[in-house]
């Protein structure tokens, strides 16, 4: 099958502004992008359905056999099995909203020709912006499972880093500790590749640092916090998510709050 995660309408003017220079699907909503999340557990590259102005860049692609999904909704595995279970021309509801569709059509068809199934159980849609950071912590630990599963931590080199629950702690190559402090008791954290953790940070999980990105010296990240690949981050920031390429890195707070790609929060914000 062909995945392609479709824009709703309603559910995109519901997110903007982030969703003028993206498709809802690539939100990050815990450690990976709800579009990074599908293909995980699909193993298969998505295309886009969305905006005309974004199409060239986010390309649709169709076959003779495509699985279009919402993609406002994150993926866990027992919707994953509902949806590897739909024959060709069925859909999967969930009170009235499209979860998805398998199909022939280049478009998302307005006719559903074969069975319309309401799907059981819960699911975890991104429908307004609060969503996001509502579901940040519980969205990192299923991540973490997801993305760390089979595979081994690299170890913590430095000497003076002290940690709590380590076994919750997953380390990515060529990521740099020094003299940190990283409390997963209350969830797990996970530091990608070539990130970097600075002098006197105090980390508690559940917790997410892309790759390249940086906590600065002396900064506390409290829970359910996600700062995306290449970010900069210091001072206290509680319940956030940095989507990516965006900095606060100096003192002040954030809290219960989204930031967009390639913003800049200045010193004592």
């Amino acid at each position: 099958m062909n995945l392609i995660l479709f824009d709703d309408p309603t559910l995109r003017a519901n997110l903007l502004p982030l969703t003028f220079t993206r498709p809802v699907a690539e939100l990050r909503v815990g450690i990976l992008t709800i579009t990074e999340k599908w293909e995980h557990l699909l193993k298969t590259k998505a295309s886009f359905s969305t905006s005309d102005y974004l199409s060239k860049k986010f390309v649709k692609k169709t076959t003779n056999d495509n699985l279009w999904i919402n993609g406002a909704v994150c993926p866990e595995q027992s919707l994953v099995d509902a949806i590897q279970k739909l024959n060709l021309g069925d859909a999967l509801y969930k009170n009235a909203k499209i979860i998805a569709v398998r199909t022939d059509d280049d478009e998302l068809p307005e006719v559903i020709h074969g069975e319309a199934i309401e799907y059981s159980n819960e699911i975890i849609l991104i429908d307004q912006l609060w969503k996001i950071f509502q579901n940040n912590g519980n969205q990192i630990r299923s991540d973490f499972k997801l993305i760390t599963a089979g595979r081994k931590s690299q170890p913590i080199k430095d000497p003076h880093t002290h940690t709590y629950n380590p076994s919750e702690i997953f380390i990515e190559e060529g990521a740099v500790l020094h003299t940190a402090v990283l409390n997963a008791e209350g969830g797990p954290i996970y530091l990608g590749k070539n990130s970097q953790v600075q002098e006197g940070a105090i980390i508690r999980g559940p917790f997410s640092l892309g790759e390249g990105a940086i906590v600065n010296m002396g900064a506390k990240m409290r829970a359910d916090t996600t700062v995306g690949p290449y970010c900069k981050i210091g001072g206290e920031v509680s319940n956030s998510v940095l989507i990516g390429y965006s900095n606060k890195a100096h003192d002040g707070f954030l809290g219960n709050s989204v930031l967009g790609e390639w913003c800049n929060l200045g010193a004592d914000t």
